[in-house]
């Protein structure tokens, strides 16, 4: 819903996941968010938020500072409508991006993650990449960093969404294997 990024439209994900597991097509101890753009900011702020309900996430060309993409998609929108995109994302006054954003929240994050990200992304800034890797980084946090150059939000490099799917395979079957005897000698 409107204004409820982070919040509302989060529940929604892990409603849906309940009601797969509630009718029997996912494990419950199964599942990773993987998206990208806005689904791999959901992706992100999900094993974030809570990591006991997900094993691991996957995020390409995702937000990861709202602030700072709200600055941003306001440089090329005329000011009445950059004042009314920000109140559509962020919704009531007064509320804290900041409290819904990975970057922000990195010390929270216990899930590993797979961060992906091309150089020339137009809609999400490559720097919404790379101060969230530094962020983790720092803290050491368990996630693999992927950069594809002259990408932008998309790929248009048949090698490079090759890539990217390899990664991807390889990363949840590191994180989430299909076989329930290598999922039970990994610690949750």
């Amino acid at each position: 819903g409107e204004g409820q990024i982070g919040r509302a439209m989060q529940d929604d994900l892990d409603d849906g996941k309940d009601w797969l597991v509630r009718e029997g097509i996912a494990d419950e101890r199964r599942v990773c968010l993987v998206g990208s753009s806005y689904g791999g900011y959901a992706a992100l702020w999900g094993v974030t938020r809570n990591p006991e309900r997900y094993r691991c996430a996957a995020s390409f060309a995702g937000v990861t500072d709202y602030d700072q993409q709200l600055r941003f998609n306001s440089s090329y929108l005329k000011h009445r409508y950059a004042t009314d995109w920000r109140q559509t994302v962020r919704g009531e006054d007064g509320f804290n991006m900041d409290d819904v954003s990975p970057v922000t929240m990195a010390e929270r994050l216990k899930r590993p993650v797979l961060l992906a990200h091309g150089t020339e992304d137009s809609r999400v800034p490559y720097r919404q990449f790379t101060i969230y890797k530094d962020k983790l980084e720092d803290l050491g946090a368990d996630a693999v960093f992927v950069t594809y150059e002259d990408e932008g939000h998309g790929f248009t490099d048949k090698k490079n969404r090759q890539d990217w799917l390899d990664q991807l395979e390889a990363f949840l079957d590191n994180h989430n294997p299909s076989d329930p005897a290598v999922l039970a000698g990994l610690s949750d």
